[in-house]
């Protein structure tokens, strides 16, 4: 049981990281980028499906954390709930 809470942790903390990585990208690459604004952007073929690509893998990486960290949450208080009534 150890062993698979510190794997998904390790795994949640990976997905909570790239997603950090693919929103800090996202703003590097796209610094004044508003598209409820800028929708001209998304013409040029290149530039969009670099954005298109950013976007689903930073949020393909946040739902996948979020995921892992809540099943995370539920292991370890279920940890706790058989340790506590144990004794």
């Amino acid at each position: 049981m150890i062993g698979a809470i510190v794997t998904l942790a390790a795994c949640a903390l990976m997905c909570s990281g790239l997603a950090t990585l693919g929103n800090h990208a996202i703003a590097r690459e796209f610094r004044d980028f508003d598209l409820r604004k800028n929708t001209e952007i998304l013409m040029d073929p290149a530039i969009a499906v670099r954005y298109a690509e950013y976007r689903l893998a930073t949020n393909i990486f946040y739902r996948q954390g979020l995921v892992l960290w809540t099943v995370l949450g539920l292991m370890i208080a279920y940890m706790v709930i058989v340790t506590v009534l144990e004794r």
